[in-house]
């Protein structure tokens, strides 16, 4: 009888049936959760998702990612050496219909983009000098120099510019508010350089008007390329490249060049024209992100303060 009880206790732990939670967590329910189908296995047959859920740890994010793109699919490693050593060839893959093989263009945009800006906030975490230039000579103190040019200006406008540009500085020049900001541009700045993206594919799209080709085509483009950006600057933060970071505008130029020859064929010289008026269109659109993230960033300090 003993032996019964302890058998039939085995089975009911293992199938969950001691433990409410753990047969709640394991035991497959009547309906699939997504679309509402009878579920009679572990996938559902309508919509193929799994049907017996558990919460996830890191752990098991990890893996689920290593084996997707790594060990399952091989998709990682191959869309790596096209990214990075075949300009454009990504783009004209998935334009092919070969898809399967490779990232998805979006996931990998967001994979790069998460990377950079994460050891971003871990490498700019040091508090840095504080000396800013100004005439090619270091000030130490910036916020009494402004306020010095804004009182030696006559017109009202300039001098109250430059008081409040002098204020900001030396709200900034505080370690803890300095960090704040910092947490709050890095937390704004990936989504203003997301924003970017449709308007430099419409540029692409400008440039290339007269071959009235997709608009998807151009956005498809520019997924692969701010993902090779952002791997390019990934690589600039280690400290043996920084020393050669100034190498990573004529890198991306370079790269930008052969990739619109590559997508969109014709010669080598018109090309480079619209790599070069494409390039300086994205540095101006850059310049405005970083700088309309930087005022945002700065307009919630100071009014938390």
């Amino acid at each position: 009888m003993t032996r019964n009880w302890r058998t039939l206790r085995m089975r009911r732990s293992q199938t969950g049936l001691c433990n409410p939670m753990a047969h709640d967590a394991h035991a497959l329910p009547d309906h699939c959760p997504n679309c509402g189908a009878a579920v009679h296995g572990p996938y559902c047959a309508q919509c193929g998702q799994e049907t017996v859920h558990e919460l996830p740890t890191l752990r098991e994010f990890a893996h689920e990612y290593l084996h997707h793109y790594v060990a399952a699919d091989g998709k990682l490693l191959p869309t790596l050496k096209l990214l990075l050593l075949k300009p454009g060839q990504l783009t004209l893959e998935y334009l092919a219909g070969r898809r399967q093989r490779y990232v998805k263009p979006l996931s990998l945009y967001v994979t790069f983009s998460f990377l950079f800006f994460l050891f971003l906030s871990l490498t700019s975490s040091s508090t840095p000098d504080h000396f800013v230039y100004v005439d090619n000579r270091p000030v130490a103190h910036p916020e009494q120099h402004l306020a010095g040019l804004a009182a030696a200006k006559a017109d009202p406008d300039e001098r109250k510019v430059l008081g409040a540009l002098a204020s900001a500085v030396s709200e900034l020049q505080d370690p803890d508010k300095l960090a704040e900001f910092r947490e709050h541009l890095l937390h704004r700045l990936p989504y203003a350089i997301f924003a970017l993206m449709p308007i430099f594919a419409a540029m692409c799209a400008l440039v290339y008007r007269r071959r009235r080709q997709n608009y998807g085509m151009h956005v498809l483009f520019t997924l692969h390329l701010n993902a090779f950006i952002f791997a390019v600057f990934l690589l600039g933060l280690i400290p043996a490249v920084q020393a050669h970071a100034a190498w990573a505008a004529s890198v991306i130029f370079l790269y930008l060049v052969v990739a619109l020859k590559r997508v969109h064929g014709g010669r080598w010289w018109p090309q480079l024209a619209r790599g070069m008026l494409l390039g300086s269109c994205y540095v101006i659109l850059s310049s405005v992100a970083i700088g309309a993230a930087m005022a945002a960033s700065a307009g919630v300090q100071w009014h938390l303060h």
